[in-house]
């Protein structure tokens, strides 16, 4: 299949589709604080503060499935046998987000308490409770949407699953307008809720297209699935629920420590909140270049790992991707993994140095009335210092992901995150009085995890030392 080859066309065409979707995503955002607005200020607040919210539940509770659920994918998409995990894979993606919904229920119900408690305006603390809780209870769309788009992806369709996340995105701003200005809006508790409606039907229609497209896609290639056996959907759960919610854990340590380091940020002033504010908005969005790299790094890295079990015998291809390998692999993945680096580097260069450049411009663009733009432009400044290590980090994250190790990502992250990320900023906030340093000190964590990461890869997957261990714990193909 020459969509898994790994070439310069292969890789860049599939790198600039998820850079363009990642601006497209963004801009679900932004239609929902657009059409709400002429609401009143306390509904635009209401969606700012739940989306918040919602974020972090989405990275504990569903990053995880479908990261695990997609390495697999992409591991049995380079192997050559898809139609024969598939089914497997499906069913026990299906547990899992039950699992997640059912905890996400639970956890939105505790969001209204636990604001009031922080000290938020009660008003505010419902409405934006009430926008988590929609949100919460429908958290199996979101895992559902998200698994078909990257299975797309995955077996060759990257353009549809753009399509039909801009078709998705012109469907969230139609329903946001006839459930707030029609008389539909009737039918909804609070225009906060109605917002959080209108993005669950378009996930809803989004998943139903993906589902839609994907099998057509298995029909034009001749696949044939069949019924898996009971004790391999079992033995498939388990496994995904063992790495699952490491990965998760890893992406919610990343979202807290940079929600801690900005409440942090935010006890300097109103001017140091209002610069950290536009230049991490400016830093979010350069970032959609190597995060967009770093997701081609996780689909063609699998892609190699398949390739390189189909080598392997049979009975060697049950064992987790953690506890195999070959001498063809010990010498391949390395020699990928550089490669992929290198494709990920240049482009994300090139969008630091333009950033760089234009960096008077966009401060300007972004920043209101009375900021202190020289401030936030040595912000944005010492964001872009951190670029190496974030790129590093990312990269072989991703790859260890891959390999399945989410408990090692989970306690590495939680280890940087609470136990060196958040000191350092608060020596810088309350020592230094320093926003420059504190930001710039972002570099030292991202460091540290990513020479842990590589040093696991170097160790555990990368070397001939590998070849033949057994732990005796199997995944049925």
């Amino acid at each position: 299949m020459k969509h898994t080859e790994l070439t310069v066309r292969n890789y860049t065409g599939f790198a600039t589709t998820i850079f363009l979707t990642g601006l497209v995503s963004v801009g679900f955002g932004a239609v929902d604080i657009l059409l709400i607005s002429p609401k009143g200020l306390d509904q635009v607040a209401a969606v700012g503060l739940g989306d918040v919210i919602n974020a972090g539940l989405t990275a504990l509770l569903a990053i995880g499935v479908v990261d695990t659920f997609s390495s697999r994918l992409a591991i049995a998409e380079g192997r050559g046998d898809l139609a024969r995990r598939l089914p497997v894979l499906a069913s026990a993606l299906l547990v899992l987000l039950l699992v997640a919904q059912a905890s996400a229920v639970l956890l939105s119900s505790a969001v209204q308490p636990g604001l009031r408690l922080a000290g938020q305006d009660p008003r505010l603390a419902g409405l934006a409770a009430d926008f988590v809780i929609v949100r919460g209870c429908s958290l199996g769309f979101t895992i559902l949407y998200a698994a078909l788009n990257e299975a797309l992806k995955i077996c060759g369709l990257k353009n549809r699953s753009l399509l039909l996340l801009v078709v998705g995105l012109a469907t969230n701003a139609a329903l946001d307008w006839a459930f707030l200005y029609t008389p539909l809006s009737g039918r909804f508790a609070s225009p906060v809720v109605a917002v959080a409606a209108a993005t669950t039907g378009s996930q809803l229609l989004i998943a139903c297209f993906a589902l839609r497209f994907f099998l057509r896609r298995m029909r034009a290639r001749g696949e044939r699935f069949t019924r898996p056996e009971r004790a391999s959907v079992v033995a498939e759960t388990r496994s995904m629920a063992r790495n699952a919610p490491g990965v998760g854990a890893r992406h919610f340590n990343d979202y807290a420590g940079t929600i801690t380091v900005t409440l942090l940020l935010g006890t300097l002033g109103v001017q140091v909140l209002a610069a950290v504010t536009v230049a991490t908005k400016i830093w979010s969005l350069f970032c959609r270049i190597p995060q967009a790299c770093v997701s081609g790094t996780f689909v063609y890295y699998g892609y190699r790992l398949g390739q390189d079990e189909s080598d392997l015998p049979t009975a060697a291809r049950t064992l987790p991707a953690t506890t195999r390998s070959s001498p063809a692999t010990a010498r391949s993945l390395p020699a990928t993994a550089r490669t992929l680096l290198r494709y990920a580097a240049v482009p994300t260069a090139a969008g630091a140095v333009t950033v760089a450049l234009a960096a008077p411009w966009l401060v300007r663009l972004f920043a209101g009335a009375g900021q202190d733009e020289r401030l936030t432009r040595s912000l944005l400044f010492a964001f872009l210092l951190t670029v190496p290590a974030y790129l590093l980090e990312n990269h072989f994250g991703e790859i260890l992901s891959v390999h399945q190790r989410g408990a090692l990502l989970a306690t590495a992250s939680a280890v940087t995150t609470y136990a060196l990320a958040v000191p350092l900023a608060a020596v810088g906030v309350f020592v230094l009085h320093s926003p420059f340093l504190v930001t710039a000190s972002g570099v030292l964590p991202s460091a540290v995890l990513a020479t842990a990461f590589h040093r696991s890869l170097r160790k555990d997957h990368w070397t001939r030392s590998e070849v033949g261990r057994d732990t005796g714990v199997g995944v049925p193909a």
